[in-house]
């Protein structure tokens, strides 16, 4: 990236550094304030500008011709010497990813994944209902238990390992390379033991879905990877490593994500009493608690451009080549869209003005069955639980290392 001019002289808003662990939990008091004060601003620790307000973020959605979604997931983290005697000159699985191309090629090869998504998807009600009953089964007699550990992760893992027609108990290793996925394309920070762990799962990641869509060609079933080598057989424009870089996605986006939303409705709601108890007794509030969920917590942070021309929002210029943070969490909390905007209320209105999920045609994918986990989650949870609380030893919620997916690491509760 080669920005133009003293960097001395762009915009700086000290207060916000996103990898500090207290900014990690909690960024948005930093964010609210830059909103009012400098909505646009150049973080030189790590040579990225900040996007802060709404009708920005959603200006640079809509400009997708200035707005190049090309290093979206990039690896802040130089390449290891181990992965490079491994696997030579190596590049991360993530080039033909649908959150890596532009447009015009975006829209058309968004529909192939999106056909074989909806393949996938379609009638799985019956099977999440089995699998969140099995995970709650196995630990609502013990009284206390960490939600993460025994429900959000493990649902979450074997939902995309059942999308994929991967085996039930490979989906324990999806956590690992989820995280590693976000900490490695999400921070420059990380330790080198740490990066290093990361890289090699990454190669552990993309070498067992090679296998997996190897196999899906010589024994088609009816799943994920099998619907996008139909699709492709068929005639859709996508290449062998386009199926397999986009169904490393749909693990990485649908495991660390979903998991994330679920523990944070979950954590908001317990920590807001009053609010848990009008949602036990309107059933109709559940699906706003979704929403003002996503809207007040939602699991991706921010999302990675680069400016292909200079772009002025704001009043501040952008200029060519720069990485930019569009910062999703603090435009869905931007007071000028919502009244008491960092307030928890499932009574809220016109929530589907949050940016959770991206914007146009940007818009995930697997929205709408992150939306279903979430809900039956939340239904089961509710019903069963009437006396679920916040454990007395939870700490203040502690994340990986992610400015893009901080993932939750713990969620202790008693009942």
């Amino acid at each position: 990236m080669a920005l133009i001019g003293d960097l001395r002289a762009y915009p700086h808003f000290p207060g916000f550094d996103p990898l500090t662990p207290g900014q990690l939990e909690d960024p948005f008091a930093e964010l609210a304030q830059a909103r009012a004060e400098q909505p646009v601003f150049y973080m030189e620790k790590y040579g990225m500008w900040v996007v802060t307000r709404h009708e920005d973020v959603w200006a640079a959605y809509k400009d997708q011709a200035s707005f190049s979604n090309a290093v979206a997931h990039q690896p802040r983290c130089p390449r290891p010497q181990s992965i490079l005697d491994r696997k030579g000159d190596w590049a991360l699985p993530v080039d033909g990813n649908l959150n890596t191309i532009d447009q015009p090629t975006h829209m058309p090869l968004k529909r192939v994944w999106k056909t074989a998504l909806d393949r996938a998807v379609d009638g799985i009600g019956p099977w999440l209902d089995r699998r969140i009953e099995e995970l709650v089964s196995a630990f609502e007699d013990r009284g206390e238990a960490d939600l993460v550990e025994v429900l959000t992760w493990p649902l979450t893992v074997s939902t995309v390992a059942h999308l994929i027609g991967a085996a039930d108990e490979d989906a324990e290793k999806f956590k690992g390379w989820a995280e590693g996925w976000f900490e490695l394309t999400g921070s420059s920070a990380l330790s080198p033991e740490h990066a290093e762990a990361c890289w090699h799962g990454f190669v552990d990641f993309e070498e067992y879905i090679e296998r997996l869509i190897a196999d899906r060609r010589r024994e088609p079933r009816d799943d994920f990877a099998s619907f996008l080598i139909a699709e492709q057989v068929k005639g859709a424009p996508i290449s062998d490593r386009e199926i397999v870089t986009n169904t490393i996605g749909v693990v990485a986006a649908g495991s660390d994500t979903t998991a994330n939303a679920i523990g944070q409705m979950m954590h908001l709601l317990l920590s807001s009493p009053d609010r848990l108890q009008d949602v036990r007794a309107l059933p109709e509030l559940r699906a706003n608690v979704i929403e003002e969920t996503l809207r007040l917590r939602g699991p991706v942070r921010c999302e990675i451009r680069t400016t292909a021309r200079d772009v002025t929002l704001s009043g501040v210029t952008i200029p060519q080549g720069a990485m930019v943070c569009l910062h999703l969490g603090s435009a869905s909390r931007d007071e000028s869209l919502f009244d008491r905007a960092d307030e928890f209320d499932p009574r809220r209105e016109r929530l589907s003005r949050h940016m959770a999920f991206g914007a146009l045609s940007r818009v995930c994918i697997g929205a709408p069955l992150a939306r279903l986990e979430m809900r039956k989650t939340l239904d089961v949870v509710i019903d069963r639980f009437p006396r679920l609380r916040l454990a007395d030893d939870q700490a203040p919620l502690r994340y990986t290392e992610s400015l893009v997916v901080p993932s939750l690491r713990s969620l202790k509760v008693k009942w």
